[in-house]
Formats: structure tokens, sequence, C-alpha cells
């Protein structure tokens, strides 16, 4: 298999490797179940919140998410965005519910107030207005709404789509869909919409050994001619990747492009040795990336406190951790600690997955191991 052959349609510098989904199924199975709902023609029962620190897969998840509500055309329609795509409440209900497509169909059940200007609707001050349109937009059409990076959405404009999602799935098939970092839960806590609290919260984290293994394996074999690994190949690829998906992204590519140039369908541990250089390279520039964030946000001595806290160990409890950054600065009041601990979650550099017992966890367990190899 040379560059030119026809038979494999994967050329680097022209495409991906295609990704594979692995180790999600409790996620994908809670979000289809609260589809189920919509495609019935009735609101889901809550929102659902996915947060976990960066470079674990959310947009992935919510990218599958999209595709699989696409597929059904009887289906629910879905709008994908991030917050910077509108700035005002009007925004939002104007790419939700496009003037062009619904006027007409709304105009009997609206408000007085709400109008339609040069941009798009005009809803007014009346506290219900948004609530109203969304209603009648998805009863004509049943709706999910896929917000990432929703821990940068603006407060006044989060404060107003969440109560909005509370009412209008109480009358129309309507879905709610929030991703982001793991202070997006905080972030939610100074909306005012304390009902939030009941959505179906999914932590997307470290994939495990096995999930990890296929992430890698299954695209390989996808291909054509497919490429397998040599199990000690891929054992040592999990463990330099740490069950990170980035990682494990990086990986990907380095091996595609390595397989493909040597013509090869079988990677083993000299490819991998070959290709770990590249890798490592990746990897050192993202960490001096994040350690740059954390020196940036007076956060880099901390951080090296709490890698010596966790190392060796996977978790800590709450007081475990809160005593590592009390030591890091002894005269801090309980507050200062509290605080600093959601700086460090805010970068993803430790984390609480909400399905877990006062259990936090790192971000990047390798990330921990260089900050304590570069500590002044």
């Amino acid at each position: 298999m040379g560059n030119e052959s026809p038979a494999n349609p994967f050329v680097p510098g022209r495409g991906q490797l295609p990704p594979y989904l692995a180790g999600r199924s409790v996620e994908q199975n809670a979000l289809m179940g609260l589809l189920a709902y919509v495609n019935a023609g009735r609101g889901a029962p809550r929102d659902a919140v996915l947060s976990g620190p960066r470079g674990n897969g959310k947009t992935v998840l919510l990218r599958w998410f999209q595709k699989e509500i696409e597929s059904d055309k009887s289906g629910a329609e879905v709008v994908a965005m991030t917050p910077d795509e509108f700035s005002s409440v009007d925004g939002l209900a104007t790419a939700l519910a496009p003037p062009r497509r619904f006027a007409s169909l709304v105009r009997d059940s609206l408000s007085l107030s709400i109008g339609v200007g040069r941009l798009g609707w005009e809803l007014g001050e009346a506290p219900g207005s948004l609530t109203a349109l969304l209603t009648a937009r998805c009863r004509e059409r049943p709706l999910v709404l896929l917000l990432d990076e929703a821990h940068t959405l603006d407060p006044d404009i989060g404060r107003a789509l969440l109560n909005a999602s509370q009412r209008v799935a109480s009358e129309a098939p309507f879905l709610l869909v929030l991703a982001g970092t793991p202070r997006l839960q905080a972030h939610l806590n100074t909306m005012s919409a304390t009902f939030w609290s009941r959505a179906t919260k999914l932590g997307i984290g470290l994939l495990d050994e096995t999930a990890a293994a296929a992430a890698l394996s299954r695209p390989f074999a996808a291909l054509s001619p497919s490429v397998e690994f040599a199990e000690s190949a891929l054992r040592q690829v999990v463990e330099e990747s740490q069950g990170y998906p980035y990682f494990l992204q990086l990986w990907g590519a380095a091996l595609w492009e390595a397989t493909w140039n040597q013509g090869a369908t079988r990677i083993n541990e000299a490819i991998v040795g070959d290709t770990g250089a590249a890798f490592g390279r990746e990897r050192v520039a993202y960490y001096e990336d994040r350690r740059e964030e954390l020196e940036r946000q007076n956060l880099r001595q901390l951080a090296a406190c709490v890698a010596d806290a966790f190392d060796g160990r996977r978790t800590l409890r709450g007081r475990e951790l809160n005593a590592a950054i009390q030591a890091a600065s002894e005269d801090e009041s309980g507050d200062d600690t509290l605080q600093r601990r959601d700086s460090l979650a805010a970068v993803g550099y430790v984390w609480k997955p909400p399905e877990a017992p006062d259990l936090w966890q790192p971000g990047i367990p390798s990330l921990m191991d260089y900050i304590q190899t570069h500590a002044d």
C-alpha cells in the first residue's frame, strides 16, 4: 500500500482518522432517553448538563448526538450553538426560531410585546416572551438545543434560557443540553434558576483502559485495508495516553501517518517507538500551554502542592484536597481555600465528577507529573 493507493480514503493532510466514540455508553443512553420524550411529542422532564475538563470529548459527544437527531428525518430538529453566536436574548430567540420560518405560525399566540425587526425577533421586556415564542415554535416542530462552551454563557441570557426551558418543556417538545468545563455548574448557580440542579448531570472524564484501547483500535480496524494493533503496542499507547481522549487523538494522528507512509497493516512496538517522539513533542507543548495558564492565574505553586498530594493516588477527598491547598499558604481562610480550589477546577487541573461523592480527580494525571518535575 503506497501513498497514492486509492484503496485507503484517509489521506494524510486531507482529513483525519475517523473517530470512534468509546466508553460513553452511559452518557449516550441518558441523552437518547431524553430525546425519546421529545420525539414522542413531549417535553423532556429535565435538561442535560455535561461537564468535564477540556480535551475529554464533550464536543465529540454532542456531535454524535446531533447526528443521531438529524438521522431521524421525522423526529426533532436540532440546533447546535456556542454562546459566542448570540449576544442577547433576542439573538438567541432569532437563532432558535428564525422569523422567516415561524412568524406566521406563532403570530396569533404571541404577546403584543413581541415583534420582528430588521435583525430578527424583538421580545421587549416581558419575562415570558422567550417562553411564549419557543413554546409556539416547538409545537410546530420539536426542538433540541445543544449549547457547547456553556460556561461562557452570559448570566442574564442564561437565566432567561434556563427559565424558558423549564416552562417550554412542560407544554411542548423541547430539550436543552448544556456542555462545558467543570466550572459550568458553579456558573449556572449564579443565574438564580435553582431548578437546573434537577438536570441530568453527566461527567465527561478520562476513559478506562478498555475504552481507551477501543478508541484507538476501532478506527484503524475500519480502514480499508484494515490496520491491526499488536497487543503490546496497544497497551503501551494506552498507558502513555492515561485514558485522556485528546492524547488518544494525538496518538491516532501520529500512528495513522506512520502506517500510511510505511504501508503497514499492523502497528507494532517499533512503529509506536518511531511515532512516540512526535507524540511527545505535542504533549510537552500542551503541558507548557497549561503551565503558562496556571502561572498567569498565579496558581502554579499551588498546582505543584496539589500534585504532591495526589502523588500515587487517583482521587482525594474534599478535606484532603483542602488541606493540601491550605498547606500551600498557611494564612488562608476557609473561604480562600474554597476559592483557590474553584480556580484550579475552573482550568480543569482538578475536578469532581457530578456523580462522585466528594471525590476529586486530576484533570490530566500526567500533567500533574509534569508540574512536579518542572516545579521551581
